[in-house]
């Protein structure tokens, strides 16, 4: 419980800590989304910018060895 008053005064009055509690709670919850989101993003990118590397490779080789067989 989160105490407003002054604790000498006579009246008291508090907030149930719930209250900020469960805002706190769907703050985390967004920020995790959005860094799985972005992580996942990031890591997709990745693979795709490897796979392009691969791809370019493979036909860089196909080519070199189509110019070796032409010249034997």
């Amino acid at each position: 419980m989160v105490e407003l008053s002054d604790p000498k005064g006579p009246v008291k009055e508090g907030i149930d800590n719930t209250i900020f509690i469960i805002p706190g709670i769907i703050v985390l919850s967004l920020v995790a989304f959005f860094v799985y989101k972005l992580v996942r993003s990031l890591r997709e990118r990745s693979i795709a910018r490897e796979e392009k590397k691969k791809a370019k490779q493979q036909r860089k080789d196909k080519e070199m060895s189509k110019k070796t067989t032409k010249k034997k």
